[in-house]
């Protein structure tokens, strides 16, 4: 009679799982530039429409060198006063005179841009699925009337500034890196001035191209206080430079839509 083994039989290998490697960042930016211009490239066979005439085809500071003086040096010599906005709308006049297929194409461009940074922001802050939260913001028709007017380049020019700064904040604040949650404090690092100094370069280019980049201010402080639970000195201080920076051109636009472009009339007398 043979006797039976008491060994028990030995369990097969587990079988480790495979996690396929992430795409490269560049080739998810450009998915993001690639479905940007699909979803709104079509704009640029459009025309020009409604107050187009202010801003480019009967606008007389983009046909002159003095004009571009005007442009900074003036603020009622254009409808409203975003200098760097006209600035570009004189640069373009130049290369492509009235024909609106190129001006179209820069906020196609921008709007695109703007897709790539917001994933690199929302990437920095550990969003969840930044990258589809980006896809759905350069898809979306909520964007259509900034991206296919071409007076509206003053959002699509200013908000890619403005996520620009952002992110340079968020690296002078929490380093480089996604932030953890809740973030780990990390010490001053080297760097941290220099990506303050080009977080303030940017915000200030953003509110040359329209002055409601302000509010990115308090935006910022939100993120802070999301992330850590408190607003210490230290976000204060890096904060209080675009405070001073954004506080005057802000009134001042105000200023400037109530007396040159009209909005004091009846119809803006809310309470």
């Amino acid at each position: 009679m043979k006797r039976s083994s008491s060994r028990r039989p030995r369990p097969a290998p587990a079988t480790a799982t495979v996690v396929p490697p992430a795409p490269p960042w560049w080739l998810l930016a450009l998915g993001l530039v690639a479905l940007a211009t699909l979803a709104h490239g079509r704009s640029v066979m459009n025309g020009f429409i409604w107050d187009d005439d202010f801003y480019v085809t009967d606008n007389k500071t983009l046909r002159s060198l003095d004009g571009l003086r005007q442009i900074w040096l003036e603020p009622t010599a254009t409808p409203q006063y975003y200098p760097l906005v006209h600035t570009t709308y004189w640069i373009e006049y130049r290369l492509w005179g009235l024909r609106p297929a190129g001006y179209h194409a820069v906020n196609v461009a921008l709007h695109a841009a703007a897709s790539v940074v917001l994933w690199r922001v929302l990437t920095a802050l550990a969003v969840p699925a930044a990258w589809w939260s980006a896809v759905l913001f350069a898809v979306h028709p909520v964007g259509v009337e900034s991206v296919a007017w071409v007076t509206e380049r003053k959002n699509t020019l200013s908000l890619f500034l403005a996520l620009a700064a952002a992110w340079c904040w968020l690296r002078y604040r929490f380093g480089p890196g996604p932030v953890a949650d809740p973030p780990e404090e990390r010490p001053d690092w080297p760097a941290g001035r220099i990506w303050l100094a080009a977080a303030v370069g940017l915000f200030v280019v953003a509110l040359l191209s329209k002055t409601v980049a302000a509010m990115l201010v308090g935006v910022l402080a939100v993120i802070v206080w999301w992330k850590t639970g408190t607003i210490r000195r230290a976000d204060i201080v890096g904060l209080l430079p675009m405070v001073a920076i954004g506080l005057p051109p802000a009134l001042f636009t105000i200023w400037l839509e109530k007396h040159h472009v009209g909005a004091a009339d009846v119809d803006w007398n809310l309470s």
